[in-house]
């Protein structure tokens, strides 16, 4: 350990101090006096000597200055200290020094930036060389900590809590490898870190919620893809139309070769319009049924998807629920299966005994003296005992988690089968409306069985015969009425075979459909795995807030340290407040404990760091008993004295 002390110290025109040298001869000390005579003032001394910067840790001017605050020029500040540096006298020396430069041409002089000097052991040095010997003493952030009580207290907490953590050599891996229930994050985590995995995790999890989430508006959009297809009938029917179509087709460019060599028929041309009249009556006739079908279940079609929806909805409702109850399900599982593990070891320790072969000499055969047996009986009893206490402990806390586990689960099983009733009772509404609708469509028929159609047909029949007879009458007109009359029907014709196509494109749907559930139940597996792998970090971390804190605050006396807070939502925010008897040192704790706590602090530094410094610790007047320090102390304390009057005081090392 280095052990830095004060001999003493000589105070030149610093502050209010004109010429003052405290002696201490490598002691601790009480300075007392009344407010005013510069107490505070020795112990920016020291700080301003090794930093240039006061007690507070702001930088510092230590210019003496008059009653109007105004700087008394032609002085300079000095501090010289005897130091005890690891049993070897060094003598350390600043001066702060005015600078007067004249400008080229001018007489007067006018100040500019006040230059600093350093001396070690009367030799003059560079500022960094200044540096540098302090960082081989242990550098600034380090001595200011070990030597200004209040320091520590007064940096940022997030600076505080790095410093106490580094003081603990708690790995992740080590808490990990000795807890039982935690070993499965070693199954997932790889090469990243504890962190790491976490953050991954979380962006999974978002990933998955996401398309979760998104996936009933894409199953619904598919959904309403399908029904805007406006299928109204079936594709046998429309097949039938199509080869019915293609027949008469065949037939009319038959008939055209046959007109072709054939005479001129005027008649033939106006028996053949009205034919075409009649086809377009029919396909008129054909869209007026199919529309008045569409209006007879189009009320019944909107409730149809309306209750699908809701049963989908309810069918993921239960599927959480499901995937929740597993989870618990499995935790409960695991606790189970380690209390008959717990309860085996009991067995196995309990049916141990004292092997009786140990009462007898190994070299010569005699049995032991009756003490040493007795001794060696009564620690195996002891050791047996110990186990089987441990053993018994750790299964009341296991059984008291599986008991809840239970409740929770119980709980959770009426809700599921809540949820499943309305599910079923959704699914019989949805197929009664399914019923409702099939028989709508049967009651209206096929338009092929109505009598407009059978009307249609029969009139064309007829047209047929009067066409034959007048078929070579006019050539020309025949031909001509016949290539129209093909033209028309093959548009007919690609109408329908359009029509076709869209149950083509229904079964595009329907698979699409089929592949979208599916990666709905596929997300919802992997939110079930990635939600347990992010509780088993989550109770990783809650478990490592405990150790951490535990461990850090066994090297602490009186101060006690919180470093992690609970959230409502069960999540962990870091922070670092040192309390007092269950006071926070930020918040309501007085001024005598907090000096008390800042020396706390100073002591497990020190011996942690392997460094003491000497301590100046102001207002020592309102603290009954100081808490003892490794190094040396000096007490600045408030009293009726008119002049600054300092007493030795021994002290004795904590740690030898």
């Amino acid at each position: 350990m280095t052990e830095i002390l004060i001999n003493k110290i000589l105070y030149k025109n610093f502050k209010g101090l004109k010429n003052f040298e405290l002696v201490l001869n490598g002691t601790s000390a009480v300075v007392s006096g009344r407010n005013s005579l510069g107490k505070t003032t020795l112990a920016d001394g020291l700080q301003w000597l090794f930093f240039g910067k006061d007690s507070t840790g702001s930088k510092l001017n230590p210019k003496p200055r008059d009653k109007q605050n105004q700087e008394l020029l032609g002085l300079e500040p000095t501090i010289e200290a005897e130091m005890i540096v690891d049993g070897k006298v060094t003598v350390l020396k600043r001066i702060q020094e005015e600078k007067w430069t004249a400008k080229k041409g001018e007489l007067e002089k006018t100040r500019s930036s006040d230059s600093t000097r350093y001396f070690i052991d009367s030799v003059p040095i560079k500022e960094k060389d200044w540096k540098s010997y302090l960082e081989k003493l242990g550098g600034e952030p380090t001595l200011q900590m070990l030597s200004n009580s209040s320091f520590f207290m007064s940096l940022n907490w997030k600076d505080r809590r790095e410093r106490l953590i580094s003081l603990t050599d708690l790995t992740d891996e080590q808490i990990i490898k000795e807890d039982y229930e935690l070993k499965e994050i070693n199954e997932f985590i790889g090469d990243h870190s504890i962190d790491e995995m976490k953050k991954i995790l979380k962006g999974q999890k978002s990933d998955i919620k996401a398309d979760i989430d998104g996936m009933p508006a894409r199953i619904q959009e598919v959904t309403d893809m399908k029904a805007q297809l406006g299928l109204v009938e079936d594709k046998a029917a429309l097949e039938k139309s199509i080869a019915d179509m293609n027949a008469m087709i065949t037939d009319k460019e038959s008939w055209l070769v046959d007109t072709k060599t054939g005479t001129v028929n005027h008649e033939l041309n106006e028996l053949k319009k009205k034919q075409a009249d009649l086809r377009a009556k029919l396909v008129d006739e054909k869209t007026k049924f199919q529309t008045d079908l569409f209006a007879a279940t189009s009320s019944l079609q909107e409730d149809f998807n309306n209750q699908h929806a809701l049963v989908n909805s309810l069918r993921t409702e239960v599927s959480a629920l499901e995937a929740k109850e597993y989870r618990m399900q499995e935790a409960l599982k695991e606790k189970r299966e380690f209390l008959q593990e717990h309860l085996a070891k009991y067995k196995e320790i309990k049916a141990v005994d004292f092997d009786e072969h140990q009462k007898t000499c190994p070299t010569c055969g005699q049995e032991l003296p009756a003490n040493e047996i007795e001794k060696m009986v009564s620690e195996f009893n002891k050791s047996k005992a110990d186990r089987l206490e441990k053993n018994v402990e750790i299964g009341k806390a296991t059984r008291q988690d599986a008991k809840k586990l239970e409740t929770e689960i119980t709980a959770l099983q009426k809700e599921l089968n809540e949820k499943r009733t309305e599910l079923k009772a959704s699914e019989s509404r949805l197929d009664e409306i399914n019923n409702d609708l099939i028989f709508q469509k049967n009651k209206q028929g096929v338009f092929e069985e109505s009598q407009v159609y059978r009307d249609i047909i029969a009139e064309n029949t007829q047209l047929e015969t009067a066409m034959e007879r007048a078929a070579s009458k006019d050539k020309n007109a025949e031909v001509g009425k016949l290539s129209a009359e093909i033209q028309a029907d093959k548009q007919i014709l690609a109408g329908l075979n359009q029509e076709l196509q869209k149950f083509d494109m229904v079964k595009t749907y329907d698979d699409r459909l089929a592949t979208l559930k599916q990666q709905d139940k596929d997300l919802k597996n992997q939110n079930q795995v990635v939600e347990k792998q992010l509780w088993l970090i989550e109770e990783f971390t809650r478990r490592k807030v405990k150790r951490i804190e535990e461990s850090i605050n066994e090297l602490f006396s009186i101060v006690k340290w919180k470093l992690f807070d609970v959230q409502k939502n069960e999540g962990i925010k870091e922070m670092c407040e040192a309390t007092y008897q269950g006071i926070e040192y930020s918040n309501g704790l007085n001024n005598g404990a907090r000096i008390n706590c800042d020396l706390d602090i100073i002591r497990t530094l020190s011996r942690e760091l392997g460094i003491t410094m000497p301590v100046f610790v102001d207002n020592a007047e309102s603290v009954n008993a100081l808490q003892p320090i490794e190094g040396q102390m000096i007490e600045l304390q408030v009293t009726e004295d008119e002049k600054l009057k300092v007493e030795e005081i021994q002290w004795k090392s904590l740690f030898t």
